[in-house]
């Protein structure tokens, strides 16, 4: 476990008004995800504790100090509620401005300057795919051209509600204050997976995909992170193309995975990541760019059609000894020094290798 330098309980709207703070999500993270239903709940919360009158727990938020001084907070579980609480801001934010009303003194710009924005930029800086749009909400410019549909969609979920006729500002802005979540500071980067791994029982389910990136990735510095996931998670990613909610690559992970344990075959993909991080831990003596070149080659065979076909007779292979099976022979082997390489899998398989 982790060592935990600080656990406190703390209103999600004063952790989001940190003066000075600045919150990152890991480029590497999974996307900003809640849906309808995740925020309609959230809304229900917040209705519940203003009718009575009390605190209401809301879940945790996990964070490593990455600049030591309190000003750039990485956030390793509660990016959804932070994100979402962010949304609701801004939709309040723009409701202050068009109705007039202030509260307790505070008008839209209060708002804005204290829990969206941090000096020129936002506050809260998402993962690479949500973060242009969120930036242009929270700083109050036009959005991209290809926006993130959950941010935009559920920005004007929560608008719509404050344009109902019983909708009372001040009642949300009391029961946003009454939201309590359990702020847990982490002092040591390489076992916070533990600590990732046992907090997410609820929300949005994490797939074996999300565990293992999370897994590899986590661990690694700031720099590190960026470097291993442009070197391979984007290309692992981008075999599959337009891949919403990711279920191609996750079904791809979890062959990877039965192809590569024979325990996984035994004890079914529910067990999936559980086999791979104990072969991980007290196996694997190898570097995390050596899984993922691995998990990479495999991806490039699975995307031909997304099933085992081409690789199935490696099943009886233990991959944990016998190391990667998945260049089938007869191909072009993914390699960068192999000039024929991206030519022959855009030809045959219409997959970008990216080297």
């Amino acid at each position: 476990m982790a060592s935990i330098a600080e656990m406190k309980e703390i209103a999600l709207i004063d952790f989001l008004g940190e003066p000075g703070a600045r919150f990152e999500v890991p480029r590497f993270q999974r996307a900003y995800s809640w849906e309808a239903e995740q925020c309609d709940e959230l809304w229900r919360d917040l209705g519940r504790a203003a009718r009575a009158g009390r605190a209401h727990f809301a879940g945790a938020i996990m964070y490593l100090d990455e600049s030591r001084d309190g000003a750039v907070l990485s956030i390793v579980d509660g990016q959804q509620r932070l994100t979402t609480a962010s949304l609701i801001v801004a939709a309040l934010a723009g409701y202050l401005r068009e109705s007039g009303e202030t509260l307790y003194g505070m008008g839209a710009d209060d708002l804005i300057g204290t829990f969206l924005v941090n000096g020129s930029a936002a506050k809260l800086t998402l993962s690479r795919v949500d973060r242009d749009t969120f930036d242009a909400v929270a700083e109050g410019k036009p959005l991209p051209d290809n926006p993130s549909q959950h941010v935009v969609e559920n920005l004007e979920r929560f608008a719509s509600k404050m344009r109902e006729p019983e909708f009372d500002a001040l009642a949300l802005w009391k029961s946003l204050s009454s939201l309590k979540v359990i702020a847990i500071a982490l002092d040591e980067r390489q076992r916070a997976c533990d600590v990732f791994e046992s907090l997410n029982a609820r929300g949005v389910r994490l797939t074996t995909a999300d565990l293992v990136r999370n897994h590899l990735l986590l661990a690694e510095s700031r720099a590190e992170q960026a470097r291993l996931f442009e070197k391979w998670w984007e290309p692992i990613q981008g075999a599959f193309g337009d891949d919403p909610g990711s279920i191609r690559l996750d079904n791809a992970i979890l062959g990877w995975l039965s192809v590569r344990f024979r325990e996984v075959r035994k004890f079914g993909s529910k067990q999936a990541f559980s086999i791979f991080k104990a072969f991980c831990e007290d196996e694997y003596d190898g570097t995390v760019d050596a899984l993922l070149e691995e998990l990479y080659s495999f991806c490039l065979v699975w995307a031909e059609n997304y099933r085992y076909h081409a690789v199935k007779k490696y099943k009886s292979a233990d991959w944990a000894h016998l190391g990667a099976k998945t260049r089938v022979s007869g191909r072009a082997l993914v390699e960068p020094d192999n000039p024929g390489s991206r030519e022959y899998y855009q030809k045959h398989f219409g997959v970008d290798s990216k080297w």
